[in-house]
């Protein structure tokens, strides 16, 4: 486990800063606690023959080019990607079936293929909010896009996320977890010049956080494009982000906590991830761009729970036994 309390100490090497951290302060504060009494946002599930159903009114998804929105939800796809619901699987191993939203990405063009399906949050005025949601990538080639987005208010002219948790892109690793890509504040673009890598290494490229924040990355890993397999696989995600409204007032107490399939892959707090000049969350956002990818591949999504507070479900064990997924544990 890494589990660094970074700037305590000067002259310290990275591996003297393990050795001396206290154990229990991992216990005192998690990103994964309540912050309020849980209370739901939205949990989407899908229906294949009356289309999205409670708490969300009806509207057909047959048209992969059609843009859906219904209480509070923007759902659908163009240049190249379509979007639809299918049935597939059930992540509950009590039931053998489930509709389920899904997104395919074809080999994307000069300026790739957009999905969306994204939820507005602007109203609450919040700057915290839990995710959680199935999902599962069963193509033969895993694919990079932005998997999860979460967007601050702000000017069109500046429409970047705060926060954004991918699957690779880049050619790392085509379809992999890497990192939480964040801005901290220093500029008001604030989009993904800051990361938490979830291996735990270069910690640094965190940015203004770097010297003040607790970081944990239980796994010391990536979560891999091999361990996708083709089952679903489970996630809760916190985003907070630090409060103040100028560079004089404002506070490093921004959090992080990515969870998959019951273990913990990134749990941090004390982060600078919002510039001050922005507004609160404004909306979340899943699928997003695939824009590198050399196959076209497919990301499913299942029982999206947003809510405010804390999260709805306690921490879930691995799925079934899936014979394409290797997940390091540690």
């Amino acid at each position: 486990m890494n589990h660094l309390r970074i700037g305590l100490m000067t002259g310290l090497s990275l591996a003297s800063f393990v050795m001396f951290t206290p154990s229990s302060l991992a216990a005192t504060v998690s990103a994964a606690d309540a912050d309020g009494a849980p209370q739901l946002l939205t949990e989407l599930k899908f229906n294949s023959t009356a289309a999205l159903t409670a708490p969300m009114s009806t509207v057909s998804l047959n048209t992969a080019s059609t843009s859906a929105n219904a209480s509070g939800w923007a759902i659908g796809a163009r240049v190249g990607g379509s979007i639809g619901i299918q049935t597939t699987s059930s992540p509950d191993t009590t039931a053998s079936a489930v509709d389920a939203l899904e997104g395919v990405y074809p080999d994307p063009p000069s300026g790739g293929n957009y999905i969306w399906a994204t939820y507005e949050v602007l109203p609450l005025k919040t700057e915290d909010i839990y995710v959680e949601f199935w999902a599962k990538m069963p193509s033969q080639y895993k694919g990079g896009c932005k998997f999860l987005k979460v967007f601050g208010e702000r000017s069109s002219a500046n429409n970047y996320a705060d926060t954004t948790i991918a699957t690779d892109y880049t050619g790392a690793d085509f379809g992999s977890i890497r990192q939480i890509s964040f801005g901290d504040g220093t500029t008001v673009t604030n989009d993904s010049q800051n990361v938490i890598n979830i291996n735990g290494t270069n910690l640094a490229w965190m940015g203004r956080s770097y010297g003040s924040s607790v970081v944990e990355t239980p796994q010391s890993s990536d979560f891999p494009s091999s361990a996708w397999g083709t089952a679903w696989h489970h996630f809760r995600i916190h985003v907070k982000f630090n409060d103040g409204t100028t560079s004089q007032n404002e506070v490093a107490n921004g959090e992080y906590y990515l969870e998959i399939d019951g273990k913990v892959y990134v749990d941090a707090t004390g982060l600078y991830n919002r510039n001050p000049a922005n507004g609160p969350i404004d909306r979340i956002q899943l699928f997003g761009w695939a824009q590198t990818d050399p196959q076209p591949f497919q990301l499913w999504y299942e029982d999206i729970r947003i809510s405010t507070g804390g999260f709805l479900s306690t921490p879930l064990p691995d799925p079934p036994a899936d014979v394409g997924a290797q997940i390091k544990n540690n």
